[in-house]
């Protein structure tokens, strides 16, 4: 059973701490796909495969020069060490690494789609364009600043510059950036059915039309958002700062439940009717309980 139930309107439960599982000396991004859970330790040097239904570790991986980021995509795992400026890919259903390609420095997100592995390169201001085919590196995109969250949705690849506080739109046919809106302090990216919704470092986060890239709502949520999550049609967002995940509903644009999870939230993602919210700071995995 699950152990902590937020209450709504926004306000934080006061309800015992969440179910919690131990992974590593570190929790970064979370990732949920070929059936398991999979998070990044970076201060392990490893990637962890969870079994949700279970609620345990089935593997770790090891992964040298502080893994981070990771996407799924062509049945393998994808994992970014940003010491390194390397992308790692893993099999997704034998864990063993399959190849290690080059990318730009620190690199800090990655998406799949097109076919292709994207890596936002946070030291060189580039994405990096891996074809899974051959493992290598198809195409290298200038954006400049500081990109951090990537992300495929609606046919196109989104990142958000930190540095110059916007957000790119990428073409992946011409493998060029095609627009641009400011976003302050832009840093991850979450989709839904109709928005790009962005994490600002500001303490909010921005509802962007992917089609005409107009700002349609600034909602403020816990301090300092990162790598949200779509679940249940709302928005589910930690707060690294505050300790909290922000759950928004979009009809209203506002915060409708705020979860007190524990120190440094980083990422979300859903498996097995959960929740799953890592602590960077613990090593730990937090399940919740997405019902109302």
């Amino acid at each position: 059973m699950l152990a902590v139930l937020a209450t709504a309107g926004g306000g934080a439960s006061g309800a015992t701490e969440p179910e919690k599982l131990h992974v590593g000396l570190s929790a970064g991004v979370v990732l949920s796909a070929g059936g398991a859970l999979w998070t990044s330790d970076h201060t392990g040097g490893r990637v962890v495969r969870v079994d949700p239904v279970a609620g345990r570790v089935e593997a770790r991986i090891g992964v040298a020069g502080y893994p981070f980021g990771l996407t799924y995509g062509a049945g393998s795992v994808w994992v970014g060490s940003r010491y390194t400026a390397r992308v790692t890919r893993v099999n997704a259903r034998t864990n063993r690494r399959q190849a290690r390609i080059r990318v730009g420095a620190a690199p800090y997100a990655l998406a799949f789609g097109a076919g292709s592995v994207w890596v936002s390169n946070e030291g060189t201001g580039t994405v990096s364009r891996i074809g899974p085919r051959r493992n290598k590196v198809i195409r290298t995109i200038r954006v400049g600043g500081q990109p951090n969250g990537i992300a495929f949705a609606f046919r196109k690849v989104w990142v958000a510059d930190f540095g110059r506080g916007r957000l790119l739109r990428i073409d992946p046919g011409r493998n060029r950036v095609e627009r641009r809106v400011a976003i302050p302090k832009a840093d991850w990216i979450t989709p839904s059915p109709d928005s790009l919704w962005v994490s600002s470092e500001t303490g909010r986060v921005y509802r962007v039309d992917p089609a005409t890239l107009a700002v349609q709502a600034t909602v403020t949520v816990g301090a300092n958002p990162l790598a949200g999550a779509w679940i249940g049609g709302e928005l589910w967002v930690p707060g690294i700062d505050s300790g909290t995940v922000s759950v928004v509903d979009p009809g209203t644009n506002a915060v409708r439940r705020t979860i007190p999870v524990g120190p440094s939230p980083i990422a979300v993602a859903e498996a097995a009717g959960s929740a799953w919210v890592t602590s960077e700071l613990d090593g730990d995995l937090w399940r919740l309980d997405t019902a109302p």
